[in-house]
């Protein structure tokens, strides 16, 4: 019931501080659960055919190390069990026996037609009936938003031609990319050890640019994710201390140091 899918941490997927970011992150985790799906046979494609399709509703991610450029790692990924209209997965980053980070994400099914969900049962996952350990137990204590908060800051972002994904609106992934880049323009370190979302509408193409709001408290972090006409994202996250992903740099200080000295 779960795929194990290997990566480098390649210079795309780095930031500024050459460690792997909370978006790439979640596009190893995204690009994981789309394989695994389409080779089990309850993929986008197999549900397009019957008239369906796979939303994500919720993500909760927790990072215990963040990954350098050029290091190996690998995802795992594997079904969650369901309840009701509620599918979940689970993910896991590794390096080596390292586990890096975890993540867990629910889905509803949604009829094409009507946009409503779907009742989901064993029938729908037939194709892993026979693995062990099936039907998978359903995750406990499932994290929901809290209540609303006032914002310290807003952000307007225009949206990019590259977030859009092949179902015509913002891809999952790039809500972590308009985080990151609020907090990074709050000059706060965009790092997190922690990321929780809840995805209430889906940002269609047509939409120019969004609206990030967001509070600080401690070390925890509050937002929120408009287009012009509602509330689309909601969610919260505890910030990384900068010291804890600076050591990364060290491979690229010398270079660094080398370009300036000519320069100089």
């Amino acid at each position: 019931m779960q795929l194990c899918l290997p990566f480098r941490v390649d210079y795309y997927l780095v930031g500024s501080d050459a460690v792997l970011r909370l978006s790439s992150l979640l596009r190893l985790f995204q690009e994981a659960a789309i394989r695994h799906a389409d080779a089990r046979g309850f993929g986008g494609p197999d549900m397009a055919r019957k008239g369906w399709g796979w939303v994500l509703y919720r993500l909760e991610v927790e990072v215990f190390r963040y990954p350098q450029f050029g290091e190996e790692v690998e995802v795992v990924t594997r079904l969650g069990g369901w309840k009701g209209m509620k599918a979940y997965r689970h993910f896991e980053l590794f390096r080596k026996e390292e586990c890096l980070a975890r993540g867990l994400s629910v889905w509803f099914l949604l009829d094409a037609v009507s946009r409503r969900p779907l009742h989901l049962g064993e029938e729908l996952f037939s194709s892993v009936r026979s693995e062990p350990g099936f039907p998978p137990p359903v995750p406990a204590g499932e994290w929901k938003p809290g209540r609303d908060f006032t914002a310290q800051r807003e952000l307007e972002i225009t949206s990019r031609w590259s977030d859009i994904d092949t179902n015509g609106h913002v891809n999952n992934t790039a809500y972590a990319d308009f985080v990151e880049s609020a907090l990074a323009r709050d000059h706060r370190f965009p790092g997190l050890k922690n990321f929780r979302i809840q995805y209430n509408h889906e940002i269609s193409r047509e939409v120019g640019a969004v609206r990030v709001a967001w509070a600080v408290s401690g070390d925890r972090c509050f937002f929120r994710i408009s287009d012009p006409g509602q509330v689309c994202a909601v969610g919260d996250g505890t910030l990384l201390p900068p010291e804890e992903r600076l050591p990364a740099r060290s491979a690229f200080r010398s270079l660094e140091e080398s370009v300036n000295a000519r320069r100089d």
